[in-house]
């Protein structure tokens, strides 16, 4: 008798077990498959991302040009070129100094906040997406702050004397329109001063130094893309 009771007891507790074992094999199974599904989503936001990058890039090289246009003028304490491209490559370097860019990182914090990260089976990629949304993110943000502080101090400190009034396509997207000039007003004094000068030294490491930290986000973003399609 006790052996039939041992024997029904053993089997209890194996099914019981069991019955564990497969519903961690299911869980697992729909973590594994919802991870899947935010790596898809993970590809789709990066390559947003990437577009983005170009965009910012972009309208940074052109800031990188106007400035390096107005040192070359002012550099032999004359002025050559027109008042018209003067105003043209200061509305340049104004308006487009601090476009920043903004990681959609949505996707990475349900991949971390989910559990789902844990189970991503390269290294590699699992550390390419920290060192993208933590510490890069970070340094991007600092880069950020820094430009827009100078953006400000242009608008305090410059425009009085340096004051151009652009006129924008009301159907055009503001923040990537191209803007035609409608009035402006120079200060030759003060776009020859030192002060002058100093501001346009300024923009051009800031801005440089945003170009070099999205230029590492770039790479980043494309070892990203292609390990997450091998995933």
């Amino acid at each position: 008798m006790n052996r039939r009771y041992l024997i029904e007891f053993i089997v209890i507790i194996s099914g019981v077990f069991l019955s564990f074992y497969l519903d961690d094999i299911r869980q697992l199974g729909e973590k594994k498959q919802y991870k899947d599904t935010l790596i898809e989503e993970l590809i789709i936001t990066a390559n947003e991302d990437v577009d983005q990058l170009n965009r910012v890039i972009s309208e940074l090289e052109s800031v990188t040009i106007s400035i390096d246009l107005m040192l070359d003028d002012i550099s032999d304490g004359k002025i050559n070129l027109s008042d018209d491209l003067i105003a043209a490559s200061y509305l340049s370097v104004k308006t487009r100094m601090n476009f920043s860019f903004y990681p959609l990182s949505g996707t990475f914090d349900q991949l971390i906040s989910t559990g789902s990260f844990e189970l991503i089976e390269s290294i590699e990629l699992r550390r390419l997406l920290i060192n993208n949304y933590t510490h890069l993110a970070q340094r991007n943000d600092a880069n950020n702050r820094s430009l827009d502080d100078l953006w400000l101090s242009f608008i305090e400190n410059v425009d009085p004397f340096i004051t151009v009034i652009p006129s924008i396509d009301e159907n055009a997207s503001y923040i990537y329109a191209d803007q035609n000039i409608d009035t402006y007003y120079i200060d030759h004094e003060f776009y020859l001063s030192k002060e002058f000068l100093a501001y346009l030294v300024s923009a051009k490491g800031s801005v440089s130094t945003n170009l070099d930290m999205l230029d590492l986000f770039k790479r980043n973003y494309s070892r990203i893309i292609n390990l997450a399609q091998e995933n």
